[in-house]
């Protein structure tokens, strides 16, 4: 099985690219908006931006990987999604306790993929604090050449 190697970087991008808005595998997405951008080659794979916007009403949690929520990566393999799991470093956690995301806010993140395929990212989100409500929510499928 290959590998997917992921890297966490502060920085985001500024190149241009399309996206779309999907929610998640089971059609919920709490009210989150999450979308994934290709945005440019480095020297160790290519730069994806993933915006999560809260587009509800109510405070969203988020499992949380150092300061931000965790993000796993799937890909697309004979038409299955696979995968799922964290292909990168998590931080040590910067406060106890889920990710808050009040309504209209959102995250900016950025992700380093050096394998070609098509990929997705998914994180658990919930309504309540604990996440016991927690369905996982999926961004756009995205090419990485």
């Amino acid at each position: 099985m290959r590998r997917i190697r992921v890297f966490i970087t502060l920085l985001i991008a500024t190149a241009c690219s399309a996206t779309i808005t999907a929610g998640g595998p089971d059609g919920s997405t709490h009210g989150i908006s999450m979308v994934a951008s290709v945005r440019s080659r480095t020297s160790i794979g290519d730069s994806v931006a993933i915006q999560i916007i809260n587009v509800g009403a109510r405070i969203e949690f988020f499992s949380r990987c150092g300061s931000a929520p965790l993000l796993l990566v799937q890909q697309l393999v004979d038409n299955v999604w696979t995968g799922g799991v964290q292909n990168f470093a998590c931080v040590v956690p910067t406060a106890p306790g889920p990710v808050r995301l009040a309504p209209g806010e959102s995250i900016n993140l950025v992700r380093v993929l050096s394998l070609p395929g098509r990929f997705r990212f998914i994180t658990p989100v919930g309504e309540m604090e604990d996440l016991s409500d927690a369905t996982q929510t999926a961004s756009n499928a995205f090419d990485i050449p």
